[in-house]
């Protein structure tokens, strides 16, 4: 609708009242192509209230606010003066003047404003002081950048709490693998293209390059075929997990996708064995003769908010796809119990950074609540495979022998005693057959 539609990217909503009066004369209508043309647009989005009281803090920015969600937080205040710093020494490289960037930067506001799903509860920001903001946080990440890839001067102090030699890193990292990654702090990468090239020349700026390089991160392959991305969740989502993705197979009368699978303990006594993927990638997973093979994943602190933040992505943005919810809900599937964690630590397809295996099941057995799963069609041949697997009689059996008999070592021993003892029996028998002959 014309009315609602102009209203977006601004965070402000008409009175129901006179939006409704409005209506009942005519001055309201539908404008398809543009309010499609809004939904294309947007990738930043507000994570659902319900979602965040289930998971809490896992959205929430720690150490620096980046767009305009959690900008003005009490607690993330004291890195604002450094960004004022970073842009001081960014325009001091530079070869433009302060205005040329707020004037690339306002050539394409609307554009910047229609990535954010803004909600009604936050104040619309008029135009300078968002893009204020945007200068401070995208060359705050510019500058963060070039001092973390460098050991050659760069024009801050050695001291310096930030930016200097050894504080870039500590700050790196926390940025990167915490802030960075949270789907309400992003900026969108457009932000950086145009401080980089504020005059629209056209140049190479790399900038999918070098927000994989401030992650840490390597670009593989030809994801982006030339293309920006998103923002930087969504950078690192495309590079670094996607990997290898197994083709579509035609399954014929497919296992229904919301069938649990067996944990990893009861497959491992059905016979599977399993075996880390040798490509990178979340979907590389496959499942052949009896072996599982699963890409390995080092579970820490960070984990559990990085994967919701990826999931919810996923989630709100209908375009992108689900890898990273279907790697998730398999591994629910799979995790019930600590000795579910054991085995797969094992067998190196997980690597347990929290300490207790007790830790790393809740991440799994909790991270999936208040999520919609649906089917991801390159899973369903794997999936499907699996559960037929167990299906079959002699598998079946086998689950039954090992855990009821070899599950628990005193089950075994007084197996291994009945055993003996028929063992004895049959012997004296013979013994006592051969000795009535002669």
């Amino acid at each position: 609708m014309k009315q609602d539609t102009k209203m977006m990217g601004t965070g402000g909503e008409q009175p129901q009242t006179q939006w409704m009066l409005d209506l009942m004369n005519g001055k309201v209508t539908i404008n398809r192509e543009e309010e499609a043309e809004k939904w294309k647009q947007r990738c930043i989005y507000k994570v659902p209230g319900f979602l965040k009281e289930l998971h809490k803090e896992a959205f929430i920015p720690r150490v620096v606010s980046l767009g305009p969600f959690h900008h003005g937080s009490p607690h993330l205040q004291p890195m604002e003066q450094h960004k004022r710093r970073a842009l001081l020494h960014f325009l001091d490289r530079s070869n433009h003047p302060l205005q040329v960037y707020l004037t690339a930067l306002q050539a394409k506001e609307q554009v910047i404003r229609d990535c954010y799903e803004w909600p009604n509860d936050l104040a619309p920001l008029n135009s300078t002081k968002f893009l204020h903001m945007m200068l401070l946080d995208g060359c705050f990440l510019l500058e963060l950048h070039r001092v973390s890839q460098t050991d050659d001067e760069t024009g801050y102090a050695a001291e310096d709490p930030v930016f200097g030699s050894k504080s870039a890193l500590f700050f790196a990292h926390h940025v990167t693998d915490q802030d960075l990654m949270m789907l309400e702090n992003q900026i969108p990468v457009i932000v950086l293209n145009t401080l980089l090239d504020p005059l629209g020349t056209g140049i190479c700026t790399r900038v999918n390059e070098l927000v994989l390089e401030l992650l840490g991160e390597e670009l593989e392959g030809e994801v982006f075929k030339g293309k920006m991305g998103l923002h930087t969740l969504q950078i690192y989502m495309m590079s670094s997990l996607c990997g290898k993705v197994p083709e579509v197979e035609e399954v014929s009368d497919p296992e229904p996708y919301f069938k649990k699978l067996p944990s990893a303990t009861e497959l491992h006594e059905a016979g599977v064995k399993f075996e880390t993927s040798g490509m990178s990638g979340l979907m590389d997973i496959t499942f052949e003769h009896g072996i599982l093979r699963l890409p390995w994943i080092a579970i820490h602190g960070s984990t559990e908010g990085f994967l919701l933040n990826m999931m919810a992505f996923e989630q709100l943005h209908v375009r992108h796809s689900n890898w990273v919810s279907s790697y998730v809900s398999l591994l629910d599937d799979l995790v019930d119990t600590t000795m579910d964690i054991a085995l797969l630590v094992s067998s190196g397809i997980l690597e347990n950074r929290m300490g207790g295996d007790a830790d790393v099941a809740e991440v799994f057995n909790r991270i999936t609540k208040g999520m919609v799963f649906s089917e991801n069609p390159h899973l369903t041949g794997v999936r499907t495979r699996i559960i037929r697997y167990c299906k079959k009689r002699r598998n079946r059996w086998r689950a039954y022998f090992v855990h009821t008999y070899l599950s628990d070592p005193w089950t075994l021993i007084s197996l291994l005693a009945a055993v003996l003892l028929l063992l004895l029996t049959l012997l004296q028998t013979q013994y006592t057959v051969l000795s009535y002959y002669k």
